[in-house]
Order: structure tokens, then sequence, then C-alpha cells
């Protein structure tokens, strides 16, 4: 399903990203999400990764630059996060709906990073600002490929029971 190569690679992997097409294999508008990839201190595992994704729909217009703000603020920081592999951050047209992609080297990695003081202020200061969509799964590697085309299919709806906007 997620084979090297195939259409809807991801070009850039080294650097960040810029407007990609999301295609959804129906006839319609292509979705597009523009996107940024800053990579965490950890070493690429030879196994198995754990991957976070926020999906979050912001309510009003004004708030989206402060939003805009406190995650780049929080991934400033990510090279010192520990156990961090990466990160995207991801937004459509105006920024109204902001992603993250995180890739851990466990779940108990993404569980200390969550009750960080610094995570813990930007979520409490923004509860009422959005709607949140949250959703974790394990990729076979650490292959940004992989794990972002994974992602597209949640944030595009093509998997039966992952909420999303």
């Amino acid at each position: 399903m997620y084979g090297v190569g195939e259409e809807g690679a991801v070009p850039g992997i080294d650097g960040a990203d810029q407007e990609l097409p999301l295609r959804t294999g129906r006839p319609g508008p292509v979705s597009r999400f523009t996107r940024i990839w800053k990579s965490g201190p950890g070493a690429a595992p030879a196994g198995p990764v754990h991957v976070s994704m926020n999906d979050y729909l912001i309510h009003r217009l004004r708030d989206i630059p402060r939003v805009a703000i406190a995650g780049l603020r929080l991934r400033r920081s990510w090279p010192a996060t520990e156990g961090a592999l990466g990160l995207w951050f991801a937004s459509t047209g105006i920024g109204r709906r902001q992603v993250s992609v995180s890739i851990w080297e466990s779940p108990e990695d993404l569980k200390r990073f969550v009750r960080s003081p610094a995570h813990r202020a930007v979520m409490h200061g923004f509860r009422n600002a959005g709607d949140l969509h949250t959703n974790a799964w394990t990729a076979e590697a650490f292959d940004r490929s992989l794990i972002w085309r994974q992602a597209e299919d949640r944030l595009l709806g093509r998997l039966p029971d992952v909420t999303h906007h």
C-alpha cells in the first residue's frame, strides 16, 4: 500500500517541504497542505516508531496567528526533546486547519512530552480556540515518505474510524 516511489512520494525529503497536493483518488479538488519538517535529537531506530497526529481546526480567523506562533515556539525546542525523531507542522489555505505529525522512539517519549510544562501551557491556552482530533499509530520504520502517506490517509478520511476535519 505504501511502496517507495509510488505517486504521492514526498519531495524535499531532506529539507522543508512545500505545498504539496494530497490526492484523494476521487474526482474533485485536491487538498493542499503546506508543511515544514524539524528533526529531533533521536537517531532513527532500526525498527518501528510511534507516530502521533493532531488535527486542529481553529474557530476564529483572529486566533490563527497566535496558535501558529505557539506551535512554532514548541517546534523551536524540538532538537532538545528527548525521544523525538521528527515533527511536521502543516496547514491548509490561510491556516485555519493546523496539523502536527510527530515521530517518537516510543509511546513513553510522547507521554513525557505531553506532560511537559511547555506542552501543557499550549493545550491550556488554546483549549477553547478550536476543535482537536488526535490519533496515534505505529509505523514499521522511520521512513518519512511512508509516515506522511499514513498521516495523509488519516487527514483525508481514507481510514474508517479515524476522526479528522
